[in-house]
């Protein structure tokens, strides 16, 4: 970290340079020109680019003059945007493609009012978009300098909790920060209420911890402020809940996995190269959170002592869906989340009976388009294991893990034709729409992976077959 650019002075230089090359931040400088408005821009933006990151978002404040500065971006970019508050504070928000724009109305306040109300100091510094300098009554600079997370008041945790869980996540985001004393005492002490706060907002927190490059580190950090259980309470089982025989217990193999999973490219897991959209990153990094969340309430042990946890991947799916929903995540995260628990066994299974390429193809079916993602998930886990025989097991499960991307990678490029639909297999069958149908197509599918089956009429014949075993249907 080149600490000299994060003087004030050397900061606003390098805040100028960037207003000249953003084409939406160089609009907003005119028009607050022409509208005589003092607009800032704070919060993540200002912190990325002193740290010489690149930031999606683009945090506004209108210290006068916002209700006319609202009108003319309305104008500008034939967009209404919309408004909310919370708190007393009155936030309009604009999406353009990719970018989104918040502005707080700050015009009766003022900006340093607006500054001691944010989370944390190195989230409390300004930059005048036309003044071109920047405004740091906390001494954010400072804590960024020495890599501090402070909060701008000793009351800050208490006015919103959740600012505690997003402690926690910029611990993930940024590996060299840590927070003072005073900021874990004041996190600490706002578990209970944490557990009153937005589910959406929760939600959305755990979701950019997930998302940070060292996500462990903010889980860890949950655990160590006591505030685990008031966000994710469905975990707390897991914490001393045997693994298995000399393993460490379910939540720390499941920070393991967490952590290798974010580190999937240096660690060479097989799939990795495939997760290229941070939606396929995020859905990886859930399910490896939840994929053990049964693993308490299966927990049994054989007459040898060995802990086994029979079923825990079907309780799993449904336990991990319960969990999703109540945090009001999307649906279709949840879906793949889910799927990729009730599958994260089988590769293991898959590898144990030596690879049967029956088997391999099955699952290849099973996991469709999240293929790779469940070949992450498996390697994670098993890399995570902690169990004395890892090595060996891990050594047979990376074979089936490439041969499952190679058939994978295969189907995908030249996927098998359809040769039969749901309505031959009601025609032939006799059956009414539901699972069934799904059911019989896949064994047809399977018929055809293994080349028993090549034509529509044979697959139709196929079908006779079916209904010549099974009489009843």
């Amino acid at each position: 970290m080149n600490r000299a650019a994060l003087e004030p002075r050397a900061l606003a230089r390098r805040l100028r340079r960037r207003v000249t090359t953003a084409p939406l931040l160089t609009e907003l400088r005119a028009l607050a020109k022409a509208g005589d408005v003092r607009l800032c821009v704070v919060g993540g933006y200002v912190r990325d680019a002193a740290l010489g990151r690149e930031s999606g978002e683009i945090d506004l404040v209108a210290a006068s003059h916002c209700a006319r500065l609202v009108r003319d971006l309305r104008q500008r970019w034939s967009t209404r945007g919309y408004r909310f508050s919370k708190r007393g504070v009155t936030t309009w928000r604009f999406r353009l493609g990719g970018t989104m724009v918040d502005i707080v109305d700050a015009s009766r306040r003022g900006l340093e009012r607006d500054l001691f109300r944010r989370d944390l100091t190195i989230n409390a510094i300004a930059f005048d978009l036309c003044g071109g300098t920047v405004i740091d009554p906390l001494r954010g600079c400072s804590d960024l300098r020495a890599g501090r997370l402070r909060p701008p008041a000793d009351g800050a945790f208490l006015d919103d909790p959740l600012r505690a869980l997003r402690l926690c996540r910029f611990i993930a985001q940024l590996p060299d920060f840590r927070p003072t004393p005073g900021a874990r005492r004041a996190a600490a002490a706002v578990a209970r209420p944490l557990r009153r706060a937005s589910v959406e907002r929760v939600g959305q927190e755990l979701d950019k911890l997930l998302m940070s490059g060292r996500p462990r580190l903010g889980l860890e950090s949950l655990e160590a402020l006591g505030l685990r259980t008031s966000v994710l309470p469905e975990l707390d089982a897991t914490v001393h809940c045997v693994a298995g025989r000399d393993r460490p217990d379910v939540w720390t193999h499941t920070l393991d996995a967490v952590g290798t999973a974010a580190q999937a490219g240096s660690h060479r897991l097989p799939g990795a190269r495939f997760l290229t959209a941070a939606e396929d990153r995020r859905i990886v990094r859930w399910a490896l959170l939840l994929h053990d969340i049964s693993k308490p309430e299966t927990l049994q042990f054989a007459p040898d002592g060995r802990p086994t946890f029979h079923g825990h991947e079907v309780l799993g799916e449904r336990r991990a869906d319960a969990l999703i929903r109540r945090l009001r995540l999307p649906a279709a995260l949840r879906r793949r989340v889910t799927r990729l628990i009730r599958l994260h066994l089988r590769p293991g299974h898959l590898a144990d009976a030596g690879g049967p390429v029956r088997g391999l193809r099955r699952l290849v079916r099973d996991a469709d388009d999240d293929l790779a993602l469940l070949a992450v998930h498996a390697a994670a886990d098993a890399r995570a294991s902690g169990s004395p025989d890892a090595r060996t097991r891990w050594a047979r499960l990376r074979t089936v893990l490439l041969d499952l991307i190679e058939m994978w990678e295969a189907r995908t490029a030249a996927p098998p034709p359809t040769l039969v639909d749901g309505r031959d297999v009601m025609r032939l069958l006799g059956l009414t729409p539901g699972p069934e149908i799904g059911r019989v197509l896949d064994n047809v599918r399977e018929a055809q992976e293994d080349g028993a089956v090549r034509t529509r009429g044979q697959a139709l014949a196929y079908l006779k077959k079916t209904r010549i075993r099974n009489p009843d249907r």
